[in-house]
């Protein structure tokens, strides 16, 4: 035997204990697979939960939620457009709006726009002191 066929099988004999290990523990089902990917459950219920499994959620708290979600998306939008605005008519007052409210819309779950507003207002704000003393 030369030094190719030992480390072959070598490397064969290993492959095989991984694979009867990965047998044995049952690491080779599916089920195994989807218990790691799913989301993981705590002992705790969310507020948006119910305690018996067949019953559903009220209609005041779907209207409470879509509520929530339409007021984060409307100060994220809010920011965007004085950032937006702020690249045209007064760029500290409007860009350092755009930053405040650009992180309150990213604190408050709207990180899309709250990140492009907080990028504007930057832009706006740095352009003006940078671009300044060449037009006074």
């Amino acid at each position: 035997m030369n030094k190719e066929e030992v480390s072959l099988d070598n490397a064969t004999k290993e492959r095989f204990q991984k694979d009867q290990l990965r047998i044995e523990s049952g690491l080779n089902s599916r089920e195994e697979y989807a218990a790691e990917i799913a989301v993981p459950t705590s002992g705790r219920m969310n507020r948006y939960e119910s305690s018996a499994p067949g019953s559903s959620v009220s209609d005041e708290e779907v209207a409470e939620l879509v509520e929530a979600v339409t007021r984060n998306k409307a100060v994220g939008y809010v920011a965007f457009f004085v950032a937006l605005a702020s690249l045209f008519v007064w760029p500290v007052l409007l860009g350092v709006s755009g930053i405040i409210l650009g992180v309150i819309a990213f604190v408050m779950g709207n990180k899309g726009l709250g990140s492009w507003s907080v990028a504007l207002g930057i832009i706006a704000v740095a352009a003006y002191f940078l671009l300044m003393p060449y037009y006074s």
